[in-house]
């Protein structure tokens, strides 16, 4: 059996399970992990529990908090310990965005503002966590222009990470917390699931159209006729599926300084008794000033509030699509490896015993050790929806 390591509140190793009945170790790419350990319920095993705080092994990467304990008894079994918890990116759903968020540039920096501003240098100090950092840059190239207000910063950044395909994490290393991304591999020219290759066992399949939606309506702010809207998506006849989004939260007026970091090198000309802020001959908002000259309020051009207005409508739509998924249980005994030849987040082909073949993502794999043995359980979810 592998061995376990539980944490304190410093993240220090306190203690080692290395018996246990038990163990299922749920890794997910752009979704929570999870686990439950079931181990003897004696004295010695509640003391180590109640003085740790989170669980990890050295062979994966994926550290967990301990959420729940709880004893239970059979005939069979006698008393068991059974502890659960949730992968420790889960820390990022304990912050919500406080204020009015607008960013405008690639999908990367605005995921490390938004943990930035929450978590590591908030303007209220008592939301920072010292030890959380952000590991360096991967480099994606993907761009957005959006506002967000008081959205949960896990949600937030789960469904962006859904939606531009990417996966993210929590590790541990030397002691502190660290945020990244990452993007699996595709190597389906030479990895292929098969029953017929006799490396997995029968698969569930699942086709789910339930929640299509290919058309939008997207309303922004104001009220009646006046109301700011935009329609996004494609679709025609019988094959179009139409859904209205309430995007009343994304505002034309943002702050100042908010201007100057997102649209940057800008600078201001009047035309007709208004004050445009252009960058590089662009009208990007309208300044409106007091006598003195103070700015009271910027306003963004419509050009540029639509365009906000579609990023959230796209972001929001991307939900709502076909899903076809593989599960089935790994043969370990034969060909490919788990973490050695493939690992969560790639790319990889897969055919059942129906002939049904796809190029899909591992989004979950899900580990069992116990009495009977050990299996691996991946999830495959279609990549061309």
């Amino acid at each position: 059996m592998e061995e376990l390591y539980l944490l304190d509140d410093e993240l220090n190793r306190k203690h080692i399970i290395d018996t246990y009945s038990s163990l299922i170790w749920a890794k997910r790419y752009n979704d929570l992990g999870d686990f439950e350990l079931i181990i003897a319920a004696s004295q010695d095993n509640f003391k180590k529990i109640e003085e740790c705080k989170y669980i990890m092994r050295n062979d994966d990467d994926m550290v967990c908090k301990i959420k729940k304990t709880e004893v239970k008894t059979d005939a069979e079994n006698g008393s068991q310990l059974i502890i659960t918890g949730t992968d420790i990116k889960d820390i990022l759903k304990q912050r919500i965005i406080m204020k009015q968020t607008n960013f405008n540039g690639l999908v990367e920096e605005y995921i490390r503002t938004l943990i930035r501003d929450a978590i590591i240098n908030p303007t209220d100090l008592d939301r920072k966590i010292s030890n959380f950092i952000l590991a360096e840059k991967e480099g994606y190239t993907e761009k957005i222009s959006e506002q967000v207000t008081y959205d949960n910063l896990g949600d937030k950044i789960q469904k962006l990470c859904q939606q531009y395909g990417w996966g993210y994490k929590v590790n541990i290393n030397e002691g502190k917390f660290v945020f990244s991304l990452f993007n699996g591999n595709d190597i389906t020219d030479y990895i292929t699931f098969s029953a017929d290759y006799d490396n997995i066992s029968t698969t569930d399949y699942s086709k789910d159209d339930s929640n299509i939606k290919n058309f939008a309506l997207v309303a922004g702010e104001g009220e009646g006729a006046e109301r700011r809207t935009i329609s996004i998506g494609k679709g025609i006849g019988i094959n179009r599926h139409e859904l209205y989004l309430d995007a009343r939260d994304i505002s034309s007026t943002i702050d100042y300084e908010e201007l100057l970091v997102n649209y940057p090198n800008g600078s201001e000309k009047v035309i007709g008794n208004v004050i445009y802020y252009q960058v590089n001959g662009t009208n990007i908002a309208i300044l409106e000033k007091d006598d003195s000259g103070e700015i009271t309020e910027v306003r963004l051009c419509d050009e540029i509030y639509i365009n906000s207005l579609r990023n959230t409508g796209n972001e929001r739509l991307s939900k709502y699509t076909s899903v076809t998924s593989f599960s089935g249980e790994v043969i370990t005994s034969m060909g490919y490896k788990y973490k050695e030849d493939y690992n969560l987040g790639d790319i990889v082909n897969i055919v059942n015993e129906f002939g049904i073949s796809i190029n899909a993502r591992i989004t979950e794999i899900i580990e069992s050790q116990d009495d009977n043995g050990y299996t691996i359980e991946p999830t495959f979810e279609n990549i061309e929806q």
